[in-house]
């Protein structure tokens, strides 16, 4: 059997998704669509709108044969990173293909990918990361603009591929319907921005509807969280711990444990805190990564960078692939956690888990087993 792989967040899953699953499978004609996807919290720094059951049982039952979670110390981390993780994870599960959303599919990623910029001149901007600075020097050096957010995820994709000697052929996909970053409802089409989304979400839009697979349950869609519902959680951490217990957490650098400390008793909700502590300095997405590392106490010296499988469902495809595969990954591929891994292994998924638990009410990892749709 042959798979396609999809690096994705289905925060939350709309109509693009589905429309994506099924070009790539009709673009490769793989036998299995595998999905690598961000669990509960997702690479920009924030709580997924719904949990990775409700988000990864919404790709089941729309394409996707199988979904695995990309373990959370591997999704909350600059696109760089993100995107190496995802990319060694499904290449170890043997997917042939990689498909991604492109708002420019006809570039060559590849190419790209491949331009050396050891003598390129990187402009030191720190309002901007690494990655942001690379595609950047990229732009100037060849002229092929990567600017749109689905494309700098393709390139680093393609990056990851390159470094890591990987062979998945890419496969990008036109992406279809609202931008990115559209905040409003697109509401000529049936395609919209997953931002646009969790706005009408968090709003209890009734217009929401028609931009959701029709096997969408709505019901579902009321067990949404977002930051300001971890801000006690957040505010009560940054208060209790001293200067020094938050500089030892991972990627507190230039003093940014002062700036939370001055901020927290001045701030009334998280969107005013992120507001008061933000400067031309520090992008929003690192903020609000540097807050998810603070809740859940990472600290510098931790390890992270531990990859596995972690299965969260599959169909009878999905089933039959895993069980043809299984035995030539070198990764752990885990499909039930005991304690034994919920201390070990998955540690960090577990205790980001309960954490989201907390706020949402449905347990997320403990004794939980594959979905089979």
């Amino acid at each position: 059997m042959k798979a396609v792989g999809i690096i994705a967040e289905y925060n939350p899953f709309h109509n693009g998704h589905k429309y994506q699953i099924e070009q790539a499978r009709q673009a490769t004609n793989a036998d299995t669509v595998i999905v690598i996807m961000s669990g509960n919290w997702v690479q920009r720094g924030q709580p997924a709108i719904l949990d990775k059951w409700t988000r990864a049982q919404m790709a089941l039952e729309n394409g996707a044969d199988m979904v695995i979670e990309l373990p959370v110390q591997c999704a909350v981390q600059p696109a760089d990173i993100f995107a190496r993780h995802a990319v060694n994870i499904l290449a170890s599960f043997k997917c042939e293909w990689l498909s991604f959303g492109s708002e420019h599919p006809d570039i060559n990623f590849n190419e790209l990918a491949s331009v050396d910029l050891k003598a390129t001149k990187i402009d030191q901007d720190y309002t901007k990361s690494y990655a942001e600075l690379i595609r950047d020097a990229l732009t100037n050096t060849t002229g092929e603009d990567v600017s749109a957010p689905n494309d700098v995820l393709a390139l680093n994709y393609a990056i990851a591929n390159l470094k890591n000697n990987h062979q998945m052929k890419l496969v990008p996909i036109k992406r279809n319907g609202a931008n990115h970053h559209d905040r409003d409802l697109n509401i000529n089409g049936a395609i919209a921005s997953a931002s646009s989304i969790r706005a009408a979400i968090l709003d209890n839009s009734k217009e929401l509807v028609q931009y959701l697979p029709n096997s969408t349950d709505i019901e579902a869609l009321k067990n949404h969280v977002n930051w300001e519902d971890f801000w006690p959680l957040l505010k009560y951490k940054i208060e209790t711990s001293s200067i020094d217990e938050l500089n030892h957490i991972y990627q507190m650098t230039e003093g940014l444990e002062y700036r939370l400390k001055k901020y927290i008793y001045e701030a009334h909700s998280f969107d005013e805190f992120l507001r008061l502590v933000k400067s031309k300095r520090y992008t929003y997405a690192r903020l609000q990564r540097l807050f998810v590392y603070t809740l859940l106490n990472w600290r510098k010296n931790d390890n992270l960078s531990q990859e596995y499988v972690r299965v969260l469902g599959f169909n009878k495809s999905g089933r039959s692939y895993l069980n043809d595969i299984k035995k030539q990954v070198e990764l752990p591929v885990i499909t039930k956690i005991n304690k034994e891994l919920s201390e070990s292994e998955l540690n960090f998924d577990v205790v980001s888990g309960r954490i989201y638990e907390n706020i949402n009410n449905i347990p997320q990892d403990a004794g939980k087993i594959p979905l089979i749709y």
